[in-house]
């Protein structure tokens, strides 16, 4: 399998965010809870961005050291391997309050590679 760059790393991630506030946009908790689709498309992108993460451990602990990265790697370990453990309430709680500081963050990395000759 060829390599891949940090720049497609950091695309997934907001490829899979943008995805996750677009299943989203509009539902209550419980109308989230409720719909299998929604649910399941959403914990999909979390082990996308869970994934995508681990390849960029290092910049992003480099740019944002106080962020808790390792958590977002042990989520989607979580969420891989005890998928019937999961409650849809931590889902919705990442998703609401969690995400668009993660948005920010790789955001500002995605700027400081593309400044970086």
């Amino acid at each position: 399998m060829p390599k891949r760059n940090l720049a497609l790393y950091i695309d997934d991630i907001l490829d899979s965010i943008s995805a996750i506030q677009s299943f989203t946009a509009g539902l209550s908790f419980e109308n989230f809870a409720q719909d299998r689709k929604t649910y399941s498309a959403t914990i999909r992108e979390y082990i996308v961005i869970g994934e995508a993460i681990v390849a960029l451990k290092e910049p992003l602990e480099n740019r944002f050291p106080s962020y808790s990265w390792r958590m977002i790697k042990d989520f989607r370990n979580f969420i891989v391997h005890e998928y019937f453990g999961i409650d849809a309430r931590i889902i919705w709680d990442l998703t609401t309050q969690e995400l668009p500081e993660l948005e920010s963050m790789v955001r500002q990395l995605q700027k400081q590679l593309a400044e970086t000759p």
